[in-house]
């Protein structure tokens, strides 16, 4: 077994242990509370992504639903016993990460011979089911109709206490290539009875299946849904197959999704193909924090602006499709955002500003007459263990600013402190990317320093 692999499933069987063996004096919330932190030391050993994070909801009743993958045979953390990687990771790195609780699971009820699968969900006293190929020969149909039919009262009450609840409209596990399976009724069931408005957030997983050594762990938010209440049986069929699909459509997409950011820059390209008789434009161009500038035209209306973010991009990957679309006549300002995410390659803040310096000199030689605009990396709540690279970073680009007449350093790191403190007054509930007061800031502060 690869090192990787081996340190992975050696948290995974420590984060197990730390339940089974936690004391009976310990609350159900203390023990969910304990396996969430342990499980988050697990996936920091290991390659992840999660994207989407700024569309989760700040607040509601919500319900979480994801694609249910298989785990890699190799990941056993006891005998014939293994922890369902995916819905771990959404319920510690997504929920209790964002939400500071790691909300309520619903499993799968415990064969009789499943002895440790039995004694962790015990202690993590979940909401359990029956599911198909795991309900004992001496149960009835009537005794499993009659214990599912359980599982709408506990969800509703546990929705009603503000609890985040996590479950798979498949009720079965499937491989990545394989996924998403045929979905079932529960999930609009359920819907369809509770009292309460209530907020369904999809999430789409993929390769966690696979081995960590081989493969990167990723899951996409997409944008929450909510539906009506007191659906009909018709509507409970409709509801589930359309989702159905869309799930099949957003677990193919993110198949395609690779480093190079191919399936976003063929977008960009349509949109750049779309404008390319902009004269003197103002390109804005980064990462999310660009990507995620839906006001951007209403903000700067008086002028022709474009702008071709694409999320989660490195340095590197914006200078190598620089070219391909940045294609304008005289543009009369590049303003850029990047750096953040090559924080998370383990990257010294030197090794950035230097990243940046190359990528500045090759938008100088292009265009040597145009301004460009460097926005500082933001202070974030998500990136707080990082604010002392992220300062260094920023004030690197500024002493680099001596070196290139038209590099503007715009500043928006002190504006988005309150009092020199980081808040998450400006950001979304993921504390990361910025919301519409965030980017009132950051476009009040390119007004300042680029001339429209």
């Amino acid at each position: 077994m690869n090192k990787i692999d081996e340190l992975f499933l050696s948290s995974l069987k420590d984060a197990f242990k730390s339940v089974i063996n936690s004391s009976n004096s310990h609350s159900v919330e203390e023990i969910r509370s304990l396996s969430s932190k342990k499980i988050q030391e697990a996936f920091s050993k290991i390659k992840y992504e999660i994207h989407g994070s700024e569309n989760l909801p700040s607040k509601g009743n919500l319900i979480f639903i994801y694609n249910h993958l298989n785990n890699h045979p190799l990941y056993s953390v006891a005998e014939n016993f293994q922890i369902t990687l995916d819905s771990h990771f959404i319920s510690s790195m997504v929920i209790d990460r964002y939400y500071n609780n790691p909300g309520i699971r619903v499993s799968r009820l415990s064969l009789p011979n499943e002895k440790f699968h039995k004694n962790y969900y015990d202690k993590l006293d979940y909401i359990r089911v029956y599911a198909k190929n795991f309900i004992p020969k001496n149960i009835t149909d009537n005794q499993v109709k009659s214990i599912n039919k359980k599982f709408y009262e506990k969800a509703s009450k546990y929705l009603k206490n503000g609890n985040c609840l996590v479950l798979s409209p498949e009720g079965a596990s499937y491989s990545t290539e394989e996924s998403p399976g045929v979905f079932k009724k529960g999930l609009f069931k359920l819907l369809s009875k509770l009292s309460i408005p209530t907020i369904v957030v999809p999430i789409v997983t993929l390769n966690f299946d696979k081995l960590a050594s081989k493969s990167i762990f990723k899951c996409e938010i997409k944008k929450p849904i909510i539906y009506k209440r007191n659906l009909s049986n018709s509507d409970i069929e409709i509801e589930s197959s359309k989702l159905n699909k869309k799930y099949k459509s957003w677990v193919n997409k993110m198949k395609l999704y690779d480093h190079d950011f191919s399936f976003e820059i063929k977008n960009l390209l349509s949109k750049v193909e779309e404008n390319k008789k902009m004269e003197a434009p103002i390109i804005f161009y980064g990462s999310s924090t660009i990507r995620l500038w839906k006001s951007l035209n209403e903000d700067f209306k008086d002028v022709d602006v474009i702008n071709l973010g694409f999320g989660g991009a490195y340095i590197d990957s914006l200078s190598k499709n620089f070219n391909l679309l940045i294609n304008f006549l005289n543009p009369k300002a590049i303003v850029i955002y990047l750096g953040g995410n090559d924080l998370n390659l383990s990257l010294s803040p030197e090794e950035v500003i230097f990243k940046i310096k190359k990528f500045v000199e090759k938008i100088n030689k292009k265009y040597p007459n145009t301004n460009i605009g460097y926005i500082t990396i933001k202070p974030s709540v998500e990136r707080k263990n990082k604010l002392s690279d992220i300062k260094k970073i920023n004030e690197g680009v500024k002493l680099i600013a001596n070196d290139f007449p038209n590099l503007v350093y715009i500043d928006v790191y002190n504006k988005l402190l309150v009092r020199g403190k980081v808040t998450s007054k400006f950001l979304l509930q993921d504390g990361l990317h910025l919301n519409k007061e965030g980017y009132k800031v950051l476009t009040r502060a390119v007004k300042e320093k680029i001339k429209m």
